[in-house]
């Protein structure tokens, strides 16, 4: 074979190792991506824990029993705790939503609330609240949980 053939196919095989890693990377990249939004999700930091308890711990029965609204009790602990931080997070945007809107032209209150709108709609994604007004706990009843059965 002559030295320009060689080339050719030497060409051809690294563009379809090339072309492979490329399709591969996006989709790892993609399934990646994923995985790291569920990590992120506060509200699924506990939804698995009762299955994990009862084959990591090789729970009974029994023990498996008591310790589930132990562990649901924690899951709305905490569900209480973002309700009450996403409501104090959106009182501090509010408070500096209301501060910057004093400084700026009427032309540009419509985009600072927008990007006040944002802000507050990611927290909200984020913390898993979709009702930011919810049943929540006072935070006198939730710093002194019952955890005994």
């Amino acid at each position: 074979m002559n030295s320009p053939g060689r080339w050719k196919i030497a060409f051809l095989v690294l563009a379809s190792f090339v072309a492979g890693a490329l399709a591969g990377a996006f989709l790892v990249m993609g399934s990646a991506k994923d995985e790291m939004r569920r990590q992120r999700d506060p509200t699924r930091w506990f939804s698995n824990t009762p299955e994990r308890w009862r084959s990591e711990m090789k729970l009974t029965p029994d023990q498996d029993q008591k310790i589930r609204p132990i562990l649901q009790q924690i899951d709305d602990e905490l569900a209480n705790r973002r309700a009450i931080d996403l409501r104090e997070t959106d009182g501090i945007l509010s408070r500096g939503e209301d501060r910057l809107s004093r400084l700026l032209t009427p032309d540009q209150l419509p985009r600072l609330h927008q990007t006040f709108e944002q802000r507050r709609q990611r927290l909200r994604d984020w913390m898993g609240v979709t009702d930011q007004h919810g049943p929540v706990e006072s935070p006198a009843s939730a710093a002194s949980p019952q955890l005994s059965p």
